[in-house]
């Protein structure tokens, strides 16, 4: 399961949780995907907070549906996003898909929107894009 909420000022909220089938990560990267573009349409960049701490550590198949989500994620220099994780054993599996300096991997939430928050408005005007 997994709930999208844009909250001021501009940060997507992303909560995720339970062992999910195919089909609801293939619609978790479609509506993430959906919301990010959004974002960036009106904002100029896209700050995204994932709290994965209610997640179960997912099977191969669906950590292959989602593989590609630091593409959807951080796709401009402006873009920021942070996972937050219950487990070491989460940030491990969640580190796997963070090769960015532009997306971390957090076990807390408040340290994780600290981050994220910190990067707000930085970097050039949206006109500039």
């Amino acid at each position: 399961m997994f709930k999208l909420e844009v909250q001021p000022p501009g940060l997507l909220y992303v909560e995720t949780s339970g062992f999910w089938t195919d089909e609801e990560a293939d619609a978790y990267v479609a509506q993430l995907d959906a919301q990010v573009r959004a974002l960036r349409r009106t904002q100029g960049y896209a700050l995204v907070l994932v709290d994965g701490r209610e997640s179960a550590v997912q099977s191969a198949s669906v950590m292959a549906r989602v593989a590609n989500i630091e593409s959807i994620l951080v796709a401009t220099e402006r873009d920021r996003a942070a996972y937050v994780v219950a487990s070491s054993l989460g940030k491990v599996q969640a580190k796997r898909l963070a090769t960015s300096q532009q997306l971390k991997v957090f076990l807390s939430s408040d340290a994780a929107r600290t981050w994220i928050l910190a990067h707000h408005g930085t970097g050039p005007a949206p006109e500039a894009l």
